[in-house]
């Protein structure tokens, strides 16, 4: 059984303190017995303030090297071993035990299951051999090099990579110079095991860096263990307790807004994912190959009328987009045969949400101001490195402000999380920086320490007209969208900073922008930083009822969808402004990675 960490009255008592500040006790993790590889490798001092402590460690291996025990002694050497009673061993058992060559040529004629279990049960009683194994739990970036020796278990299974140990040991100084770690564990009881499949062969073949993408779709369950991704995911953590702790500091609420919505004004319906429910396939409403072909009939020739019209641009792109589902499903019925899905119970096309702006004004005017950290989905991406089907969005909103208010609070929580990640991720962020794992060095102090840049859209256009010596695929013209190319050379080449766009045409921004005065141009805003391209985008909300119907009936949205968005202006109107930021690409800005 493990030893149990300090007890209450002892974890109580104050904590020695070695000389460079840091505790010289180890800190035993409060719900699993046993002390993360943070408390002491992760320290300051690499665990020099706790040689000659015990502790109880546990990890998944990354790598292993066994080693003739020395005679001399050390922190490198298991203490002398007792001679070898080799009574009841075959000569063949021994050879497979100790020379690799007898043991290779016996895996292919008996086996490589049968030929290790025997070498195991064999080593165990021959010592004195050593392993150096490095271990590590995810909870920082620095393994631990923990020594077992062969008498306590067999070796085969703790320094196979990918086998999880949980051990008890003496932290001791590793000897010589030049080495990489301060510390290491001295093994003297092995309190579990998870052993690998010795049939099959560990399918990340390194466990430092970040894996290929054909690594990562064959064994996501896999990818975390690497230091590369668990060093990502131990900095998002880190994000999200920032935003957090930003948001509430500053006085926000945070609130839930709906995954499921009926609403699809805010966003493209054919880049949105459909929610059906599934029915039994002995229901009497299952969808069968002849209603889904009168179907197409039937939408083929209300499209061709709609197109005839030209009077309904919204019925035209539903229809269309019911006519491509229905063509899906038609394919689909001719490999399977008959489909199982159906949304007859409910009342309305429900829809994954892709963004959460609108809800979210619901409750900034009723609570003033608020935010979200939740899911949003996307059916089309257009870059698959920087954009996911299903991201993760924090988006703010807040009642009696302008967009100078929006902008200042967006710069402002960037700002927070970009010093709160830089100070308490320092290791990650080192270590995802490197060539071998693709980083761009970006430096988070160059982003912190100078200022903004602040352009108008007809200014950035106005300076990308006249650029000279690059050309661009897109096309530059006033009243266009801007790429991502030219968002690009604006930050990367030549502000060289982040840039604040604001001013935007009213055709490129959503219909609940403010209008401007002129009424050709909307309050909204966009973060561009570079490397990654925009981070945020924010706007003012248009609160005149007058304005924002007449928004609404210029695009030729649905009414009836919106209504209980026009309340909000019906019932206590309000300036309200806020913005978006997507989670991904503020990793991607933090951690320096491309994708």
């Amino acid at each position: 059984m493990a030893s149990s960490p300090p007890s209450s009255s002892s974890s109580s008592e104050e904590a020695t303190t070695s000389s460079n500040g840091s505790a010289s006790v180890v800190q035993f993790s409060k719900y699993s017995r046993r002390a993360t590889l943070r408390s002491i490798v992760g320290r300051p001092d690499g665990g020099l303030g706790l040689s000659g402590k015990r502790a109880v460690v546990g990890g998944w291996v990354k790598s292993a090297n066994v080693v003739k025990a020395k005679r001399g002694g050390g922190a490198m050497s298991p203490p002398r071993m007792p001679a070898t009673d080799t009574t009841g061993l075959t000569c063949t058992e021994v050879l497979m035990a100790r020379v690799p060559l007898i043991r290779c040529i016996a895996k292919l004629i008996a086996g490589a299951s049968t030929v290790d279990k025997a070498s195991s049960s064999v080593s165990y009683k021959l010592g004195p051999v050593t392993a150096l194994v490095r271990i590590n739990d995810g909870s920082c970036v620095p393994d631990l090099q923990i020594v077992v020796d062969s008498s306590l278990c067999p070796l085969e299974q703790v320094t196979a990579i990918g086998a999880s140990v949980l051990v008890e040991g003496k932290i001791e100084l590793v000897e010589g110079k030049n080495q990489k770690r301060v510390v290491e564990l001295r093994v003297d009881k092995v309190l579990h095991i998870g052993a690998v499949n010795i049939d099959n062969k560990y399918p990340l073949p390194n466990v430092e860096l970040l894996p290929p993408d054909e690594l990562i779709k064959d064994y996501p369950q896999l990818a975390p263990r690497t230091t590369a991704m668990a060093s990502a995911a131990r900095v998002r953590s880190e994000m999200v307790h920032a935003a957090h702790t930003f948001f509430q500091t500053n006085g926000f609420f945070h609130v839930n807004t709906p995954i499921i919505t009926t609403t699809t004004v805010a966003g493209d319906r054919r880049k949105m994912f459909r929610v059906m429910q599934p029915t039994s396939k002995s229901d009497n409403r299952a969808i069968t190959p002849e209603v889904v072909r009168a179907s197409i009939k039937a939408k083929t020739k209300q499209i061709e009328a709609l197109e005839r019209s030209e009077s309904n641009k919204e019925a035209l792109e539903a229809a269309e987009l019911d006519l491509q589902r229905a063509s899906e499903l038609a394919q689909q019925l001719e490999q399977q045969g008959s489909a199982d899905f159906s949304d007859d119970s409910f009342q309305h096309p429900l829809y994954l949400s892709p963004d959460h702006i609108l809800h979210l004004e619901t409750y900034a005017c009723a609570l003033s101001s608020v935010y979200t950290f939740s899911p949003a989905f996307q059916a089309e991406s257009l870059e698959p490195n920087k954009h996911l089907a299903e991201r993760w969005t924090i988006d703010a909103e807040l009642a009696f402000a302008e967009l100078e208010d929006a902008i200042s609070c967006a710069v402002d929580y960037l700002m927070w999380l970009l010093c709160t990640v830089s100070k308490n991720c320092s290791d990650e962020l080192k270590f995802l920086s490197t060539k071998e794992n693709n980083g761009n060095n970006f430096h988070i102090n160059s982003v912190v320490s100078s200022p903004w840049e602040r352009i108008t859209y007809n200014e950035a256009v106005n300076t990308l007209l006249q650029v000279k010596d690059k050309s661009f695929e897109a096309k530059v013209e006033l009243g266009m969208p801007l790429s991502l190319e030219h968002m690009s050379y604006l930050v990367d080449d030549y502000y060289k900073k982040p840039v604040i766009i604001y001013e935007y045409p009213k055709q490129l921004k959503p219909f609940y922008a403010r209008l401007m005065e002129d009424e050709t141009k909307v309050s909204a805003f966009d973060i561009v930083v570079p490397k990654v391209g925009i981070v945020a985008c924010g706007t003012q909300k248009e609160e005149r009822m007058d304005k924002l119907t007449a928004r609404i009936d210029d695009l030729s949205l649905p009414r009836d969808q919106l209504e209980w968005y026009l309340d909000i202006r019906r019932h206590g109107t309000v300036k309200h402004s806020g913005f978006s930021m997507d989670m991904e690409q503020l990793i991607l800005l933090v951690t320096g990675l491309d994708k």
